[in-house]
């Protein structure tokens, strides 16, 4: 895909290394999994996307990058999607002309019609001047935006616990002293075992998990070809030191840039009687923290379909987001 611009705005398709990429991604404050080279292999490998890789630039000088996956069936019919893009350098947000310009660059690079499907979530807060720039650009909402919460991990301890809320808190200290124990896992090597139960409490709770082809082969690019910095974190709450193989609780944080992501959570009936998963999340936010990495997303909410996932996530303190909707 060339180069495209748009007066002092434009945006360089597939230029540099993946290696210079990630760098600059590495850059973004908030970084978002789907904006990542790992994520953009696994689905790859995993429903067939190719990944378009793009650095946007004003006035020559970098200010953000945005990573397009694209698909082609039948070799006519092109699906394209940008997922929780573009992102920001240095967590400076441009001004509504600047974005506007890269939002119809990204409408060009993303036709919409009979022969091409787009799909476009931007990581853009929601708001009603959002969406009547979104609509000049040519794009049509077609889904609500993301909501997520934000966890920022460059506070003090103390203060990350100050700001829980108060129940939240409080079942966090009657996990401390429950005698679990906290296993850290930074290959993720039990991994199979997390989304087997994932998808059984997906059957149960009626939402649709992620594949465990996905998962593992995000894990083993985050592992093996994502950009500095980039991991895995499997943390475990264990009710008996000696039998890992059956934790109270567990679950998967990605890593990639200064950001991580809580992938998948799981815990018994008996973890979730002794609060094992706030234990869980509280202990691998502070072993994140020590690695470096500056926020958490905690991965998504919905008030209506799961109210107490969203009450536990608002629970830790954290910045809840919305962004403006799901167009193409």
């Amino acid at each position: 895909m060339p180069t495209s611009s748009d007066g002092a705005v434009t945006i360089l398709w597939n230029e540099g290394t993946v290696g210079e990429w990630a760098a600059l991604l590495a850059r973004v404050p908030r970084s978002t999994l789907p904006q990542c080279f790992a994520y953009a292999g696994a689905m790859g490998r995993t429903h067939g996307f190719v990944p378009r890789l793009g650095l946007i630039r004003r006035d020559e000088a970098p200010i953000g990058v945005v990573q397009l996956l694209e698909r082609r069936t039948l070799r006519l019919f092109h699906q394209r999607q940008i997922h929780r893009g573009p992102l920001w350098l240095d967590g400076v947000e441009p001004d509504m002309a600047t974005q506007e310009a890269v939002f119809r660059l990204l409408r060009r690079a993303c036709p919409d019609n009979p022969l091409n499907r787009a799909s476009l979530l931007p990581e853009l807060a929601a708001g009603s001047e959002a969406e009547a720039m979104l609509r000049r650009c040519g794009f049509r909402r077609f889904g609500p935006g993301y909501r997520t919460v934000w966890l920022d991990l460059s506070r003090g301890e103390d203060e990350l616990r100050a700001a829980m809320a108060r129940d939240w808190r409080q079942r966090l200290k009657g996990a401390e002293k429950a005698g679990l124990v906290i296993d850290l896992d930074w290959e993720a090597k039990n991994l199979p075992w997390l989304m087997k139960q994932e998808h059984e409490q997906a059957q149960t709770k009626q939402f649709r998990p992620m594949t465990g082809a996905l998962a593992v082969r995000i894990r083993n690019g985050l592992l093996k070809g994502g950009g500095k910095g980039d991991g895995v974190l499997m943390a475990a709450a264990l009710e008996d030191r000696s039998n890992k193989a059956n934790p109270a609780a567990s679950a998967l944080f990605c890593i990639h840039g200064g950001s991580a992501t809580y992938q998948i959570g799981w815990s018994s009936e008996s973890g979730r009687k002794s609060g094992a998963m706030r234990l869980v999340l509280w202990r691998a936010a502070l072993a994140l923290k020590a690695r470096g990495v500056g926020w958490l997303d905690l991965g998504g909410i919905n008030p209506d379909s799961a109210p107490g996932v969203t009450e536990f996530k608002l629970g830790t303190g954290g910045q809840a987001v919305e962004s403006t909707g799901l167009y193409r």
